[in-house]
């Protein structure tokens, strides 16, 4: 046995190795996909065009704008006497946002009453919009806090805020890790579905029936070469996390050691797939089929808790989900594997799943 499986593990290598199409995209994949992506679909807003009109003209009302404009989220655009100014700056896209202090303003706070301002946001751009209607929110929030602390400290009490594992609130860090978590999982499916369906096409299939091949030594000579590979490719990506400003809070070991757990689960999705496809072309757009869901259901594009709760509940079963919370937790956190224990269990629960299904199938074409 262990001369045959070495046979075809050697022979799975060297098909790899020999195929430059495959490497690149392996590479390409954990490098320059990893940094496109992650720029591209960062979520964090910067330099939205904000209008304001300042009915109050107060040392308050001056400070709320210089707390809106402060940072890097809205640059101030212009200042208006009147709504129906910012009108037809909002029709052309020339504003995204627009906030009206009303007068009085200064005096309300002062007297410790609510005081309310007027906000419009471009909808235009649903994320845009969201975005700035959060800013603004957050902004002013923190503007009443401040006001407010002010007073409590005048009584001997100061609150503190502290925000851990992400101080500066952005999503960049999140949306690398889980590019590195979606890597893994497209080339842990469509590499074995491929090559394994490869052998059906190409009818050597049937010669390796007629060998003393056993099933379960083809299917770990195929799943090796893409497990062995991406851990391996686990490692320039590090580097241009590193780059990208992502902290390294875990053990790199356990990085490994559940990111081939990781891969086990992409791979038995993989497998499963070639099972019940017969040519390379069933078995790419089955495997995409499949890789949608389980990307929409990873929390990686929308929080799992906004989804109904029969979804919340499939999306247990995709791996990529309880990957993006390993690797959360360990670059971010420092988590090691006694808070991360439940995702490796629910890993190769689902391994244990579709690699049982997939060689029922296979058996019996076998």
């Amino acid at each position: 046995m262990w001369g045959r499986l070495a046979g075809l593990m050697a022979k799975e290598f060297t098909q790899v190795l020999r195929d430059p199409v495959i490497l690149f995209l392996v590479f390409f994949l954990y490098s320059a996909e990893l940094v496109i992506c992650t720029l591209a679909l960062g979520f964090d807003v910067q330099n939205l065009k904000l209008g304001v009109i300042d009915h109050d003209r107060t040392e308050a009302s001056r400070t709320v704008i210089q707390e809106l404009t402060a940072g890097d989220n809205f640059v101030l655009a212009d200042q208006f006497a009147d709504i129906r100014q910012v009108e037809d700056r909002l029709q052309r896209g020339a504003l995204d946002a627009v906030v009206e202090i009303p007068p009085g303003f200064a005096r309300r706070i002062a007297a410790g009453r609510r005081a309310d301002l007027g906000v419009v946001v471009d909808g235009s751009n649903g994320n845009v919009a969201a975005r700035a209607r959060a800013y603004v929110i957050e902004i002013l929030a923190r503007f009443a806090q401040e006001r407010t602390a002010a007073l409590r400290h005048a009584h001997g009490v100061q609150p503190a805020l502290r925000v851990w594992y992400n101080p500066d609130l952005t999503n960049t860090r999140f949306m690398a890790l889980a590019m590195l978590a979606q890597a893994g999982l497209i080339l842990g499916v469509v590499l074995p579905a491929a090559a394994i369906v490869r052998e059906k096409q190409g009818g050597t299939i049937e010669q390796l029936r007629v060998t003393p091949t056993r099933a379960h030594e083809l299917f770990l000579a195929k799943i090796t070469p893409t497990i062995v590979i991406c851990t391996g490719a686990v490692f320039p990506a590090l580097f241009i996390l590193m780059l990208m400003g992502v902290p390294m809070q875990g053990d790199v070991v356990t990085l490994l050691g559940l990111t081939v757990v990781f891969l086990m689960s992409a791979v038995s999705v993989g497998v499963f797939v070639a099972t019940i496809t017969n040519t390379l072309q069933q078995a790419l757009l089955v495997s995409f089929f499949g890789l949608f869901p389980l990307l929409f259901l990873s929390g990686t594009i929308a929080p799992i808790e906004t989804m109904p709760g029969w979804l919340q509940a499939a999306s247990l079963a995709s791996p990529l989900r309880h990957y993006v919370d390993i690797v959360s937790g360990l670059f971010l956190k420092g988590a090691g594997i006694g808070e991360l224990w439940s995702h490796a269990l629910a890993l190769i629960g689902i391994s244990a799943a579709m690699f049982a299904g997939g060689w029922l199938l296979f058996r019996r074409q076998w």
